[in-house]
């Protein structure tokens, strides 16, 4: 008895341990600040990555204001994209600049630990 509950006990902690590793967590924005989103597992059906980037604000940009749509302001965005979408972005220096894909822990953390825009740019 006491050897099937030793067992029970070695597969909750062994699962316990897989998700823990397996979960990502990423910074995103929401109202202007960035916050650490916890347990980003699957994206689409694939793994997910943190990521960061830099774009310039173009007409009807729903990531910018007017003002900075009309002086082409350069903002960061901070998000959380599949694999292959971020490795796409990369692809893509005339759109995005200083793109950082990364899968540890809040790797994608902003320098200055705040984000600069308040809504999400759309890849």
């Amino acid at each position: 008895m006491c050897t099937m509950y030793r067992r029970l006990f070695l597969a909750v902690i062994c699962c316990l341990f897989f998700t823990t590793i397996l979960s990502l967590e990423c910074y995103t924005e929401a109202d202007g600040q960035c916050i650490l989103i916890p347990d980003m597992k699957d994206c689409e059906g694939e793994p997910c990555q943190c990521t960061k980037y830099r774009f310039q604000c173009t007409k009807d940009d729903q990531a910018c204001t007017e003002h900075e749509q009309a002086t082409k302001v350069k903002k960061w965005a901070y998000t959380i994209l599949p694999a292959s979408v971020c490795e796409y972005i990369q692809s893509q220096p005339n759109v995005y600049e200083e793109v950082t894909c990364c899968s540890t822990n809040g790797c994608n953390k902003p320098n200055s630990g705040k984000c600069l825009s308040p809504h999400r740019r759309r890849y």
